[in-house]
């Protein structure tokens, strides 16, 4: 009576974990929140053929704050919420591997994605934006110093005995073990598909560019006016360094620019926090001359340009991309390049 009561508890756990891991396999569109279509959308991109050779890479400041539709037609938005330049590095690359012609990239990271990665694992590797090479490649090549780039807070480095299981669970999530997945699969209740694919439509209609911030104001602190001193993982830093030499070597006009924070929060940064963001500046300005650096690393916009605490309204996204235009064709000289043939509008 007893083997056959755990027999049949042992195959409902089997047939309950096999329905389980096929739902996380075939319906990620219903469980996770409306980032997912997000990077869905521009991973797709990157991968697949199409017209565009012109790129914009960054992080979720740049996805509100940058319209590609104003700088030209063959633009595409490639930023990526929560973003870091780790990520920045292997879309050039994969772009690269899949022979698409690229002119130019614009980059721009917020001061806080040199600090951590704090979506690392519930975005980067859930979303499986990494490939299981990445994955290798990102901790026994990339990371040298073993840095817990994904936490601000805590220890800065783990021990290099923690190296194996950190790689198991990223090759867990990566193959959707349902363990992995258990705060998406409770909270979503799988009801997130029609959200999910409204966001997605919306985001390839208006290539890579969508609101987050909506208000008609914003003075509330960002993440930068909270804290008093940089701390940059020296990870995130060598991966945009990275990204620069790639390009490089492949031909690509590299131009880095700064999207503004709103006024409240840039008259509350810290002086040593504002010193070490503009270190950090002077630092690659020097080892890296053949990027076009466009303006000011830390700069601010009125609080009326502003949806939220980091992101530009629809207000501040039309005056930051009319701005970033003027910038773009005044710094591209190249007389190969495709946006040397663009008309620009004062």
């Amino acid at each position: 009576m007893i083997s056959n009561l755990i027999k049949q508890v042992l195959a409902f756990a089997v047939i309950w974990f096999g329905l389980m891991y096929l739902i996380c396999l075939f319906l990620p569109f219903h469980y996770f929140n409306a980032e997912y279509p997000m990077w869905k959308s521009k991973m797709e991109v990157m991968e697949s053929k199409n017209n565009f050779s012109n790129f914009i890479i960054g992080d979720s400041r740049v996805i509100a704050g940058i319209d590609p539709d104003d700088l030209g037609s063959n633009y595409y938005n490639l930023a990526l919420g929560g973003g870091t330049p780790m990520e920045g590095y292997y879309s050039l690359k994969r772009m690269l591997n899949a022979n698409k012609k690229i002119d130019t990239i614009i980059v721009s990271y917020g001061p806080l994605h040199f600090e951590q990665s704090e979506m690392f694992w519930d975005r980067q590797v859930k979303y499986n934006f990494y490939s299981l090479d990445e994955i290798d490649d990102i901790f026994n090549s990339l990371n040298t110093e073993n840095e817990t780039f994904w936490e601000y807070e805590g220890a800065s480095n783990f021990k290099e005995s923690e190296k194996g299981s950190l790689i198991r669970k990223a090759y867990k999530t990566y193959f959707k073990f349902p363990t992995e997945l258990r705060t998406e699969l409770s909270k979503s209740f799988l009801l997130r598909g029609y959200t999910n694919y409204t966001v997605y439509n919306e985001i390839k209609n208006r290539r890579g560019c969508f609101d987050f911030g909506r208000a008609a104001h914003s003075n509330a602190l960002n993440v930068e006016a909270q804290r008093t001193a940089f701390r940059p993982k020296k990870v995130l830093i060598s991966s945009l360094e990275r990204l620069f030499k790639l390009a490089q070597k492949n031909k690509v006009a590299v131009m880095y620019v700064s999207l503004p924070m709103n006024r409240t929060s840039y008259n509350a940064l810290d002086a040593e926090y504002r010193n070490g963001v503009e270190q950090m500046d002077d630092y690659l300005k020097q080892n890296h001359p053949y990027v076009k650096f466009i303006n000011p690393v830390l700069m601010s916009y009125e609080d009326s340009y502003f949806g939220d605490a980091s992101h530009l309204n629809k207000k501040g996204r039309e005056k930051f991309t009319f701005e970033l235009k003027k910038w773009v064709s005044k710094k591209l000289f190249h007389s190969d390049n495709s946006l040397t043939r663009l008309e620009f509008e004062e």
